[in-house]
C-alpha cells in the first residue's frame, strides 16, 4: 500500500469508531490543551496522526507535545512538577517504567473507567497496573543468509566460534545494553535473574571479540555493511535492514524472545485526568496503532490491529499465539535496581579487568 493511500484510508476510518466514547471526558471541563511527553521524529510524527488528530477532531482541545527531553529526563520533570502538575502524559519503554513507578510520577490505571473501551483487545500481558503497552516488538538473533551457512537457533549460537570478531552488539549505554546479562543466563538454560551466569557468559563472550555498538543504527549498519554477520536485534529492525538489500533473517530464539515495548501512562497529579484516560485510549485503538507498524514494522498492542494492515504489513508484525505466549518478559524493576553495579561489571570486564 502506497504511503499516501495508507494515510487516507486511516484518516477515514479514525473519523468514527476511536471517537467513541469520548464525549464522558468533557464532563471535568474543557482546558486549551493537554501536554504528553514522548518521542520526536517518526514516532512523534505518528502519533499526531494516529492519536492526537483524532483526539483533537472529537473534544476540540490541543495536544502539546513534549518532545525536547530524554526519557529519564522526562521522568525528571513529572517529580518536580507533582505539586503543580503541568503535564497530562507518558511515553516510555518498559525497561524505564520501574524508575517511574519508583519515583511516584504516574497515576495507577483504573482498568474499569468507561473511557478505557479498549482494554478488552488489549493483550492481557501488555496491560500493567501503571500504564498500557502501545506497540511491540521482540529481541532475536539476526543474521546474514548468504554469509551464515549454519544459521542460528538460539541466543546460545551467538556464542559459536565462528562468528569471532563478526557479531554486534548493543554495549552497556544502550537501552538494551544490560540485556547481554539474562541473555547469557538464558543461553545457559538458567533463569534471565542469574547474573553470576550471564556475567560468565559476558567474559566468554568478549574473548569472540563483538562489535560494541552504541546504538541500534550502528546495528543495522554493520549488518548492512556485512561488518558483522550475526546480531541482537529487533524483529521489526530486521525488516529495514532488509529494505535497503542486505540479505538478513530475523530468528526467534529457542529459549524465547525478549519482549520490548514502549506505552502510555498518566502523570500524576494530572488536572485532566478524564481527557487524558481518552488518550491513553486512543493509544490503544487498533487503527491508530495502524500509524506506527507502517512507520516501525511494530506490531499493535489491540488484537484487532493486525487484520486492519495491508498482507505485507501483517507478515511484518504477525506472532503466533505460540510466539506470543513464549515472549520473554524480563524483570525491569530487578535490572532498573541492578543497572549501576551491572554496568560498572560490564565495563570492567569489557576493559578486560
Amino acid at each position: 500500500m502506497r504511503r499516501r493511500d495508507f494515510l487516507i484510508a486511516g484518516g477515514t476510518a479514525l473519523g468514527a469508531a476511536p471517537l467513541a466514547g469520548i464525549a464522558p471526558a468533557l464532563a471535568q471541563g474543557k482546558p486549551d490543551k493537554i501536554v504528553i511527553m514522548t518521542w520526536g521524529g517518526l514516532w512523534g510524527d505518528s502519533l499526531r496522526q494516529g492519536v492526537d488528530t483524532p483526539f483533537e477532531k472529537a473534544t476540540g482541545v490541543t495536544v502539546l507535545q513534549d518532545r525536547g527531553s530524554s526519557p529519564v529526563q522526562r521522568i525528571t520533570k513529572l517529580k518536580v512538577s507533582l505539586d503543580n502538575q503541568g503535564f497530562d502524559l507518558l511515553q516510555l519503554h518498559d525497561g524505564l517504567y520501574p524508575l517511574a513507578v519508583k519515583q511516584g510520577v504516574i497515576e495507577p490505571i483504573n482498568r474499569n473507567s468507561p473511557r478505557l473501551t479498549n482494554l478488552k483487545d488489549v493483550y492481557p500481558q501488555f496491560i500493567h497496573p501503571d500504564w498500557v503497552v502501545q506497540i511491540f516488538s521482540a529481541i532475536g538473533v539476526t543474521y546474514n543468509t548468504k554469509l551464515v551457512k549454519n544459521p542460528p537457533t538460539s541466543f546460545a549460537d551467538l556464542w559459536r566460534p565462528e562468528f569471532k570478531g563478526r557479531i554486534v552488539l548493543p554495549e552497556i549505554s544502550h537501552s538494551i545494553g544490560t540485556y547481554i546479562i539474562p541473555i547469557g543466563a538464558m543461553a545457559e538454560g538458567k533463569s534471565p535473574k542469574d547474573a553470576e551466569t550471564g556475567f560468565t557468559m559476558l567474559k566468554k563472550m568478549v574473548e569472540l571479540q563483538p562489535i560494541w555498538a552504541k546504538d541500534t543504527d550502528t546495528i543495522m549498519n554493520s549488518l548492512r555493511d556485512e561488518e558483522a554477520v550475526v546480531a541482537l536485534l529487533y524483529k521489526s529492525q530486521t525488516y529495514t535492514v532488509q529494505g535497503w538489500g542486505t540479505p538478513v533473517k530475523w530468528v526467534y530464539p529457542k529459549e524465547g524472545a525478549i519482549a520490548i515495548s514502549w506505552g502510555t501512562s498518566i502523570a500524576k497529579n494530572t488536572k485532566h485526568k478524564e481527557l487524558a484516560e481518552t488518550y491513553l485510549n486512543l493509544t490503544l485503538d487498533p487503527q491508530g496503532q495502524t500509524f506506527f507498524t507502517k512507520a516501525f514494522n511494530y506490531p499493535g498492542s489491540n488484537r484487532k490491529e493486525l487484520a486492519l494492515l495491508s498482507p505485507e504489513l501483517q507478515e511484518r508484525a504477525k506472532f503466533s499465539p505460540d510466539e506470543l505466549a513464549h515472549l520473554v518478559e524480563l524483570d525491569h524493576e530487578f535490572m532498573s535496581n541492578e543497572r549501576a553495579a551491572w554496568t560498572e561489571r560490564w565495563n570492567r570486564i569489557v576493559a578486560g579487568g
